[in-house]
């Protein structure tokens, strides 16, 4: 397929926003601004920055989630990620570019590198995810392995309706009608054992014109 190849879909063009998770913040329910135009909370769980990085520290309930809000369409967003393992607890991390105000109680799209989370299959998966009692609709998925202790980096462009993922190198590919709208919110979700995230970047992008 198309996705599959070495080519990438989307080409990097200015960076929109970045967080080297280096500026000190407490992270709470409520917004707070991180850069001009871009602001952060936590949906679940707790969060907490520890040089250069931030943390997942999971209790019960929902798996993390950490949300940024800013403006954007057609984007390349690249996060690093590590997690450790812990008895009874699963590990992936999941990038979801969304807009509430557009597309309600949806994530419109969404790619995870998924360990051991049952509700998903293993690897790779992209998707649009239209919450409960809503359907998951995957787009792609492929088998992909993943091990505690060690960094990844975790990618997903859009391009109008196109959206392409990689991760430790997997890609999945695929079309859905809601990767297009105009974004403003990222979810950046992990699983309920220890998640480390670092590098979290994101880029105007456009089509490559050799795709």
């Amino acid at each position: 397929s198309a996705g599959s190849g070495r080519k990438t879909l989307a080409i990097k063009g200015k960076l929109l926003f970045e967080d080297d998770f280096k500026t000190p913040i407490e992270y709470t329910k409520e917004f707070k601004e991180v850069k001009p135009g871009w602001k952060v909370k936590t949906a679940h769980a707790q969060w907490k920055q520890s040089g250069g990085k931030v943390e997942s520290i999971y209790e019960s309930g929902h798996m993390p989630v950490l949300v940024y809000s800013g403006l954007f369409q057609d984007a390349v967003i690249e996060l690093d990620f590590r997690f450790f393992s812990e008895e009874g607890k699963w590990a992936a991390c999941r990038i979801s570019a969304t807009n509430p105000e557009l597309n309600p109680r949806a994530y419109a799209a969404s790619v995870w590198a998924n360990l051991d989370n049952k509700a998903r299959a293993r690897g790779m998966v992209l998707e649009h995810d239209e919450w409960k009692p809503g359907v998951i609709t995957t787009v792609d998925t492929l088998m992909a392995s993943f091990k505690p202790g060690k960094w990844y980096t975790l990618r997903l462009e859009l391009v109008g309706n196109s959206a392409r993922a990689t991760c430790n190198g997997v890609t999945v590919y695929g079309t859905h009608e809601k990767f297009g709208i105009p974004k403003n919110s990222i979810y950046l979700g992990v699983g309920t054992c220890r998640h480390e995230l670092r590098n979290f970047r994101v880029y105007e992008a456009k089509k490559n014109p050799k795709w």
